[in-house]
């Protein structure tokens, strides 16, 4: 990376406890073709030897900036990662997923092209210690991408893993919520479409979601996690006016989120 000058990008992470799979992510984040990069990661109160490991990330790679903290909980976290950040763009990652080596190539080619504040793209699914073998994706880039805003009404289109958007567009709208407990994505997209961003999406497959037991959006909590999540979907209905045809969409959703998971996952493949 260019010592004279901020990064174009910088991906950003949360982490608590992330062992065994964090060193997959940020070996994902350092092979990334593309080299105008830093890489922010806030540790948010791990008691596993996570913050160690990070320490150690930081002084062989100086790309890397880690923050620590006691634990302020997701949303404050991820601000924090956003706020320190110096790109024009910020990219993120969670500690347990990877991203394609040329990730950054096409996502920054697209958004130079297209003028996009947000794109994210196609996610693979991966289980417990699996890895995965990316294929190359040759020139030149396909700048092609979809407006999937009002799919909103309907899902969280959004793969948060895959997402890059321009920093200044999520400071504008005021970040992520720091009093919600979860679906903090969606609702962010939410607000960003409310202030005239545009949810782009590109096809190429450019992220790959870890599926393991200790995930939280699959333990004992999961009927509250559905449950908060229609009734953000019937606020975020009733705001962008989608009228009486998108009224079902967060009660089917809530029935597909009690399927188990390997049919859920099967279905999104």
């Amino acid at each position: 990376m260019d010592k004279s000058r901020d990064p174009l990008v910088s991906f950003y992470m949360t982490v608590r406890n992330g062992l065994p799979f964090l060193p997959g992510s940020i070996e994902s984040i350092r092979k990334q073709t593309y080299s105008n990069w830093e890489a922010v990661i806030v540790d948010d109160g791990s008691f596993d030897n996570t913050l160690e490991y990070l320490r150690e990330v930081e002084k062989i790679d100086p790309r890397f900036r880690v923050i620590a903290t006691d634990g302020v909980g997701r949303g404050k976290a991820l601000n924090m990662a956003i706020e320190s950040a110096r790109g024009e763009y910020v990219a993120n990652l969670d500690s347990d997923d990877l991203s394609h080596p040329q990730r950054l190539e096409v996502q920054v080619s697209i958004l130079l092209a297209t003028k996009c504040s947000l794109l994210y793209s196609e996610t693979s699914y991966i289980h417990d210690d699996d890895d995965i073998e990316w294929p190359h994706l040759s020139q030149p880039i396909s700048h092609h991408v979809e407006d999937v805003s009002m799919d909103l009404m309907k899902r969280n289109p959004v793969s948060h893993i895959s997402v890059i958007c321009q920093r200044s567009a999520i400071i504008e709208v005021g970040f992520y919520s720091e009093v919600r407990k979860s679906q903090l994505d969606y609702e962010l997209w939410f607000r960003l479409v409310k202030n005239g961003v545009a949810l782009q999406r590109t096809s190429y497959c450019l992220a790959a979601k870890r599926i393991h037991t200790a995930q939280s959006f699959e333990n004992k909590k999961r009927i509250k996690y559905l449950f908060s999540s229609m009734l953000l979907q019937n606020k975020i209905i009733s705001e962008i006016d989608g009228g009486i045809r998108y009224r079902p969409y967060p009660f089917l959703r809530f029935i597909y989120g009690l399927l188990p998971q390997k049919l859920r996952v099967r279905r999104t493949r």
